[in-house]
């Protein structure tokens, strides 16, 4: 058992005890459904440096995560449901701007791909007050 009056993110050894591995799945977890949120509802507007923003938003959000297990295991606790449900969501964010990226990508040679308009920048209803 850990000493009592060491800090909470500190273990036995040199890679952190219990904190430091709640921190991690639990920061990787909710960057990982903030960045599934973006990819859901961000207005691209035919802009394809934002969909590697949000890609690599995920990307970190997964590396986060990951980086609980090594902790989890060294203390002998089971992974936190946390750590693969931010590998899941991150997973899912990448894939939905793989495709968001092509569908701009084509849509600059002429192609279009079914995706929402504000992938594109259309405007998909009326904006602003007509006057």
């Amino acid at each position: 058992m850990s000493d009592p009056t060491r800090p909470w993110w500190t273990g036995d050894d040199d890679i952190g005890g219990i904190g430091f591995a709640r921190f991690f799945a639990w920061t990787g977890f909710l960057m990982a459904l903030a960045s599934l949120g973006l990819a859901v509802a961000a207005p691209l507007e035919g802009d394809a440096l934002r969909t590697v923003w949000i890609t690599g938003t995920a990307a970190v959000s997964m590396w986060i995560a990951f980086m609980a297990v090594p902790r989890y295991r060294a203390l002998g606790v089971r992974l936190s449901f946390a750590v693969p449900a931010a590998m899941a969501f991150g997973g899912l964010t990448i894939a939905i701007m793989v495709y968001a990226f092509i569908v701009i990508w084509l849509a600059s040679a002429g192609i279009t791909l079914p995706a929402p308009s504000y992938w594109s920048g259309t405007p998909s209803g009326p904006i602003g007050v007509a006057a």
